[in-house]
């Protein structure tokens, strides 16, 4: 009799152990993980990265008219736009992301629709921080880009070339004249690369000249973040004959950094074909 009531005893807390262990699991598996979350929350950076502004998102009055020009004019062919990205890319992304989001970019170039209208709206979308001078910004972005980063390349002075560029998380990306083809892309993805390709070109050539024309006014995706816009030409000096010189559009993503200094952070080339 002692025997069995020490089984029935031993049974009974075995029993307890069991379904209290089958009931940890269960609410294990449906409460999330807090700490995990946070951590993607903070690495991902996608708010402080996402695409919302012109030249990139429709306004809700351009989508209703194109839907009333699309109803009216059934016949009339119409540019192909790839969807738009939720976020730019950082140098941590793959090749494929980069080249993805530079498609989109190239079937921007190709549209080349100037839309006055909206880069109003964006900016008064910014301004609504009244600590945020879109003027101010836009003219240092300018010197920045025409003046120090420009005149450094000409000038074959590399320090002043990379202080105009955010070395780290730093990648450049150019379709070689082939948007069709991004088989033969060419993609830098740091500072250091960069650098050692501009010492390069410096130690290979006897002259360079950068005109560049400015497409449209620097736009802002964020309080920190801008695109900058322009269509180039090269002109290279050299001993050694050169093929062509290199020309088309380049499209600057910058990043403000602790409020005091634009640079380039992302640099999207689309050359033009070789005559």
């Amino acid at each position: 009799m002692k025997g069995s009531k020490k089984v029935k005893i031993i049974i009974s807390i075995l029993s307890v152990l069991v379904v209290g262990l089958i009931g940890w699991q269960v609410l294990k598996t449906q409460t999330p993980d807090v700490k995990k979350i946070q951590r993607m929350n903070k690495t991902s950076g996608v708010n402080d990265r996402r695409i919302t502004k012109y030249p990139f998102v429709q306004s809700a009055t351009e989508r209703e008219t194109e839907t009333q020009q699309e109803e009216v004019d059934i016949g009339h062919p119409k540019i192909e736009i790839l969807p738009v990205p939720e976020t730019v890319p950082t140098a941590q992304s793959s090749d494929a992301e980069i080249k993805e989001f530079q498609a989109w970019l190239s079937s921007i170039v190709k549209e080349d629709n100037q839309k006055e209208t909206e880069q109003e709206d964006s900016s008064a979308e910014v301004e609504e921080n009244n600590e945020f001078n879109s003027d101010l910004e836009t003219s240092r972005i300018k010197i920045m880009i025409e003046d120090q980063w420009k005149n450094s390349l000409e000038t074959y002075d590399i320090e002043g070339y990379m202080s105009a560029i955010w070395e780290d998380n730093f990648f450049y990306v150019s379709d070689m004249g082939t948007p069709d083809n991004q088989d033969d892309d060419l993609i830098i993805r740091s500072g250091q690369q960069e650098r050692e390709a501009a010492l390069n070109m410096f130690n290979t050539l006897d002259s360079i000249q950068l005109n560049l024309y400015r497409n449209r006014e620097i736009e802002f995706l964020s309080r920190t973040l801008a695109i900058a816009d322009y269509d180039y030409e090269l002109k290279l000096f050299s001993p050694m004959p050169i093929k062509t010189n290199p020309s088309g559009r380049m499209i600057f993503i910058l990043e403000l950094r602790e409020g005091t200094d634009w640079r380039i952070l992302e640099w999207y080339d689309f050359a033009n074909p070789d005559p």
